[in-house]
């Protein structure tokens, strides 16, 4: 059930995203249809409907993320892991950390197009982030491979990853998204440089064999629980003390500090 409600969560932010060319606008109209739209403004305190649009969305894209999160703990819980909740993992993931991300990228890219932040001759790259979607799509493969895969039983017990994790691709372009609602004006001209890295930089390291933590394996291992925890509690603290430029800073940190944790923490153990 958590497996699917990620899924379901990632199929709404596409249809979102692709629905009007103002981001915001269409999940709006449907918390409007719902009569809901003034309660969550309202509790939320945003003053434009755009704005609330991206917070309902980004809101219902990170539920989908925590459902991700908890999906692997819960069957293996409850004794219920198996092959094919594995297969349907990678295949939810596709969705809400593959074509999500692209969706909402190419919208982003589309906006700032629109609005002149672009230097001239870049007006064509609107489409990069599609990148993400097809590294996605190669990263879960291997992924799933690997994972069921008898001939490579070590690799069913790495605390990491070979490559930066699909659903991180969720949390970056979230993030833009996050930064971008709070911005007015000329404000997020800069974003469009952090956009391109998220189209390029990204799905190259989500298709290579650079090491990194993942988040699935609580409890496995008190060595990786620590680094997990030490990550979230700094990058909580960076988001709220420096925003927006604190959302950028813990973005960036991940790959970087999954990487040398992986390393020294592989070191060690030898």
């Amino acid at each position: 059930m958590l497996t699917l409600t990620n899924l379901g969560a990632g199929a709404l932010v596409c249809w979102w995203a692709a629905s009007e060319f103002d981001l915001g606008w269409s999940p709006a109209e449907w918390l409007a249809s719902l009569g809901l739209l003034e309660p969550w403004m309202d509790l939320t305190g945003a003053k434009e409907r755009r704005v609330a649009g991206i917070q309902w969305m980004l809101l219902v894209w990170m539920f989908g993320q925590l459902c991700d999160l908890l999906d692997g703990a819960v069957a293996r819980r409850m004794g219920a892991q198996n092959g094919q909740g594995a297969m349907l993992d990678s295949m939810a993931d596709l969705i809400s950390a593959g074509l999500a991300p692209a969706f909402v990228g190419m919208a982003l890219m589309m906006e700032w197009q629109a609005i002149g932040f672009f230097p001239e001759g870049l007006g064509k790259v609107t489409l990069l982030p599609l990148l993400v979607v097809m590294a996605a799509a190669w990263r879960l493969a291997r992924f799933s491979l690997e994972s069921t895969s008898e001939a490579n039983p070590e690799d069913q017990n790495q605390m990491g990853f070979k490559g930066i994790p699909a659903p991180f691709a969720a949390l970056y372009w979230g993030g833009l998204l996050l930064i971008w609602s709070q911005c007015s004006g000329t404000e997020g001209d800069w974003l469009w440089t952090l956009g391109l890295l998220g189209a390029t930089l990204l799905p190259l390291g989500m298709v290579s064999s650079l090491p990194q933590a993942g988040f699935k394996h609580w409890g496995s291992d008190k060595r990786w629980d620590a680094v997990r925890l030490g990550w979230l509690s700094v990058a909580l603290l960076v988001c709220l003390f420096l925003r927006p430029a604190g959302v950028v800073v813990a973005l960036i940190s991940y790959p970087l500090l999954g990487a040398i944790s992986h390393l020294l923490l592989s070191k060690k153990s030898h």
